[in-house]
């Protein structure tokens, strides 16, 4: 009798599959950022800030990780090894602006000091965050809009992951004013993502990116708090990002765009040709 192939045996998830998994953990990332986190952080009463942020985002990393390990869903999503050495360099190109500004508000004159140890603090935290957005936005539900254009695709996931920073910085008290500049900013640095991501061919690079703004950023700022003081200059900051980013991540996916298809002519051109040898 001869052997099965396991290659056969496998059933892959469909894109549906992927689309109910994101809706099941981006409604339970919802409903654990605006509440359900809250006895969890009292009980164990956090001393610091980002003490409560590796709590908080530490557990839906877990319930992330866990779900896609069950599934085997990590390659599928963009943990695999596909990542040449030029796909990054270009893909960190294009996040270059984007993770420059981070690092240029370290320079500025009123910026937060950190000590050594909160600063470590932070790192932890920040990693959990960008693991945990980036895998369900740039990953899962990357994954389930596959077979739609890149521009649906870009532009759904950066506006749904601007929506995951207004709505629980609206309901925990910052103000629902500078919650939506910030979702508006969120939503622009999501353009610049999705085409690293589609650049790259992996998630590997926008975690890195996600994590180094995320860190230079937090750093100039203190705390998160710090971040989206409801003051007349947060709003400038926040509304000028979000102008910048966006036409910046357009335009790259716009690139992405035209290059694919001289790739693709070009592949056309090269069939004749091979079919004559």
């Amino acid at each position: 009798m001869s052997q099965a192939n396991p290659q056969a045996m496998s059933h892959p998830m469909s894109h549906r599959n992927y689309m109910l998994l994101f809706i099941f953990l981006f409604a339970f990332m919802l409903a654990w950022s605006v509440g359900l986190a809250r006895p969890v952080l009292d009980f164990l009463d956090p001393a610091t800030e980002y003490g409560g942020y590796i709590i908080n985002k530490g557990i839906l990393a877990i319930v992330i990780a866990f779900a896609l390990w069950r599934l085997k869903g990590f390659g599928a999503v963009g943990y695999g090894p596909r990542m040449g050495l030029s796909s990054s360099a270009a893909s960190f190109l294009i996040g270059l602006p984007l993770m420059a500004l981070g690092v240029a508000s370290l320079m500025a004159p009123d910026r937060a000091s950190l000590a050594p140890f909160e600063l470590a603090g932070w790192v932890v935290a920040i990693s959990l965050i960008a693991f945990t957005e980036e895998t369900l936005f740039r990953g899962i539900l990357w994954k389930a809009l596959e077979k739609a254009s890149l521009w649906r695709r870009a532009i759904t996931v950066s506006i749904i992951f601007g929506l995951i920073h207004t709505i629980p910085a609206g309901f925990l008290g910052y103000g629902w004013g500078i919650a939506v500049v910030y979702g508006l900013s969120a939503a622009s640095f999501g353009m610049v993502f999705a085409a690293m991501r589609e650049r790259a061919g992996s998630i590997w690079t926008v975690v890195i990116a996600h994590v180094v703004f995320d860190i230079a950023a937090i750093s100039a700022a203190g705390n998160v708090s710090g971040l989206l003081d409801p003051k007349l200059e947060t709003y400038i900051k926040f509304l000028s990002a979000a102008v910048v980013f966006t036409a910046w991540g357009s335009a790259a996916i716009y690139l992405l765009i035209r290059r694919a298809r001289k790739l693709e002519a070009a592949d056309i051109g090269a069939a004749p040709a091979a079919n004559a040898g």
